[in-house]
């Protein structure tokens, strides 16, 4: 492989000359036969620039073929059919850089099918050999390829500036503009060539990368299929919502001079006035009005300031229903449909995030927004399937506490809770129910731990008392010990890698390597269970998958999978989603899953 871009060609195919050269080097012997395909995007004339990243909203201009020494950039609109006759030829491997970009433009602008049963993604390979190195193009080709590579769109960018064009303007044989795109072709190859000794069989990481390209084609189906959302309600919600956070505003600043809660200057003023503390900082140094700080104040303020602090908590929690999702449900739908934009490696544990909207960040348990996501037609209907505590599950598993297994196994057998069981345990209180408070302080302590959190968080977390948190965590402690000895070996095992090698890391079940930052070791058990985690809902996707499935299939959110089922089939295909989501090889404790429907709304879930 020539060192750095030495020696390459790019091609632009604006003849029937060009066109048969490029299909005569289509057929040339290369390594692995593979070869890069990437796309350039635009937004219509006089519409938004974000437009040119959506294919329901603009064009595609270039697809660009290429392999580690030449490029060819092929106009859309006058030579699609010259893409299209090599795909044709074409059988060998395709690689992508963010693969889930490209799939979607050549679904929704194209004729061509993505062949993803021999499809490859540097993006994710790179996120795999390194999840807290640089994803883009551009950075890993400038750190690995050339360190050119990151200056060539800067350059590109002052042109179309000085020019007055945009990507959606610039003319498509603007030598700088598709030279660039073609380029792109070869550093991905180039990327490829080196991350294949990797990802490829038999080696380091193929196991994990082989789950995430398959979680990645079915989520990419997802985005395409989108999921309908009744506007009606959207509308009539976010009035509501937007009307009553004016009124608490309105209230506060009557109430207390004309102060503005949205303000955290005059909103920290105002609680030192009524006598609050504010113990909460921004990285600046400035007091905070944070939400963990107004939680605090409703806990351990007088009555004025707990019934403020609830009211501001009350007042943010409507502003953000209404603009984060409820505006954009109206404003980014496409015919009553919404294309989420899905990163299946959101983190560096390989959770997914979700923008446009931020489903993500959906309030645990609400129904408000849940209720706007609806079936795609009246003989169709919503169903869910939710992980159950399978952060808890697998923590458990991996204690090999043999209390806590049979804790889950006892509660399995039953139908009980194992937040309940712990809790008859803890406080020797064997009729203890469901319903009792003293529950959610347990769940709160349990999941403050696999998040990293202390005590006194755990404490705020659950609305009680430090005090009363630690007598829990000392029980607790006492009856199922193999918890913390786990936890106690995972960091020592990060700090002896951290002085060792100079990083702290863990491995999951699939052989992925999870880092953290320097001195924070503590963090590891949390990105295991994380990251094992989202191997295992990513599995249960596959496991959908083939089970002819992934057509059905609406949106992933945290360790949920909302799914639509024509309506007289609905039961029988709740039974496949329960036995697909179900994990019980490898496991001392099943990792097992609920499933409602059918229902009419996301939200009648809640």
């Amino acid at each position: 492989m020539t060192k750095g871009l030495d020696g390459i060609q790019v091609t632009l195919v604006d003849s029937v000359e060009k066109a048969h050269q490029f299909i005569s080097w289509l057929g040339e012997r290369r390594p692995h036969n593979a070869i890069a395909v990437d796309t350039e995007t635009g937004e219509r004339p006089g519409m938004p620039r974000d437009h040119a990243l959506s294919p329901w909203h603009g064009d595609l201009r270039l697809v660009q073929v290429g392999d580690g020494m030449h490029g060819w950039s092929i106009p859309w609109q006058e030579w699609s059919g010259v893409f299209y006759e090599a795909m044709e030829k074409f059988d060998g491997p395709l690689v992508c850089h963010n693969i889930a970009f490209e799939a979607k433009w050549f679904a929704v602008k194209s004729r061509w099918d993505l062949p993803w049963q021999r499809a490859h993604d540097t993006m994710i390979m790179a996120h795999l050999i390194d999840p807290l190195g640089p994803g883009g193009l551009k950075p890993l080709s400038a750190r690995l390829v050339d360190g050119q590579a990151a200056h060539m769109q800067d350059k590109l960018e002052i042109d179309l500036a000085k020019n007055g064009w945009t990507w959606g303007t610039v003319p498509t044989n603007f030598e700088p503009y598709w030279a660039y795109g073609a380029l792109d072709t070869v550093l991905t190859m180039r990327l490829w060539e080196m991350f294949y000794d990797k990802c490829g069989p038999g080696k380091p990481y193929h196991k994990a990368y082989e789950i995430e390209m398959a979680a990645r084609k079915i989520v990419t189906r997802m985005e395409i299929n989108g999921a309908r959302v009744d506007l009606d309600y959207s509308k009539k919600k976010y009035d509501e919502l937007l009307s009553y956070a004016e009124s608490v505003k309105d209230w506060a600043s009557k109430t207390y001079g004309g102060t503005s809660i949205t303000s955290n200057i005059q909103l920290v003023r105002l609680f030192e006035k009524l006598g609050a503390e504010i113990t909460e900082t921004t990285p600046s140094g400035q007091k905070s009005a944070s939400k963990d700080q107004l939680k605090l104040l409703t806990i351990h303020g007088s009555d004025e300031v707990k019934n403020l602090a609830e009211a501001v908590l009350k007042q943010r929690k409507a502003d953000k229903l209404a603009n984060t999702y409820f505006l954009n449900f109206i404003n980014k739908n496409v015919d009553g449909i919404l294309h989420p934009s899905v990163k299946t490696l959101g983190a560096r544990t390989s959770r997914m995030s979700i923008t446009e909207p931020a489903l993500q960040t959906l309030p645990k348990g609400d129904d408000t927004v849940r209720r706007a996501f609806i079936p795609k037609d009246k003989d169709h209907v919503i169903i869910t399937s939710d992980l159950d505590q399978v952060e808890f599950r697998m923590f458990s598993s991996l204690s090999k506490d043999p209390n806590l297994i049979q804790l889950f196994n006892r509660s399995d057998a039953t139908g009980s809770d194992p937040f309940t069981e712990i809790g008859r345990e803890v406080y020797q209180e064997p009729d203890m129910q469901k319903s009792d408070k003293r529950r959610t302080l347990i769940k709160g302590m349990v999941y403050g731990r696999l998040y990293g959190a202390g005590v006194a968080k755990q404490a705020l977390t659950a609305g009680v008392a430090e005090s009363q948190m630690k007598a829990v965590s000392d029980a607790f402690d006492k009856r199922f010990p193999g918890m913390i000895k786990f936890q106690k070996e995972i960091e020592h095992l990060g700090a002896m890698r951290e002085r060792n090698e100079g990083q702290g890391y863990i491995y999951t079940w699939t052989g992925r390597k999870i880092p953290c930052d320097e001195n924070r070791v503590y963090t590891l058990i949390n990105y295991l269970i994380q990251g094992g985690a989202a191997e295992v809902f990513k599995s249960n996707l596959i496991k959908l998958d083939q089970a002819d499935l992934t057509e059905n299939l609406i949106v992933p959110v945290h360790d949920e999978i909302v799914l639509q089922a024509p309506r007289e089939d609905a039961e029988e295909i709740k039974q496949i989603v329960k036995q697909c989501m179900t994990t019980t090889e490898n496991w001392d404790v099943p990792l097992t899953a609920d499933v409602d429907g059918p229902l009419e709304t996301w939200g009648d879930k809640y």
